[in-house]
């Protein structure tokens, strides 16, 4: 029995009110963080193309900053390591677009 037991993979348990906590932290900052980039990339003057390869670069450096915060131990805060990456991401790109293209308008067209 003893060779059982240790041939077994150790259970992971995961709190729910943690996890939601976690996700409603990185949903937080992912929304934040379209707002900042939206604003940069509007005064930049971006446009097309370039614009959302901005979005996308400045996403992923925003999950390399979750894993060096999370020790790249993503496994204790969740149960998937796309989370950081895939979470809010479309929601995130129309915060992005809303103020790219509002403070576009008002610092190049008006």
């Amino acid at each position: 029995m003893q060779s059982l037991a240790r041939l077994s993979p150790p259970v992971q348990v995961f709190s729910e009110a943690a996890i939601r906590h976690n996700i409603g932290v990185l949903e937080y900052s992912r929304t934040c963080q379209a707002a900042a980039t939206g604003m940069a990339s509007g005064i930049l003057g971006l446009t097309g193309i370039p614009g959302f390869v901005f979005y996308f670069v400045i996403v992923m450096i925003q999950t390399l900053i979750w894993e060096v915060k999370a020790g790249f131990e993503w496994h204790d805060y969740f149960m998937s390591r796309t989370i950081s990456v895939t979470h809010s991401l479309i929601s995130g790109l129309f915060t992005y677009i809303l103020f790219w293209v509002f403070l576009y308008g008002m610092v190049h067209v008006y």
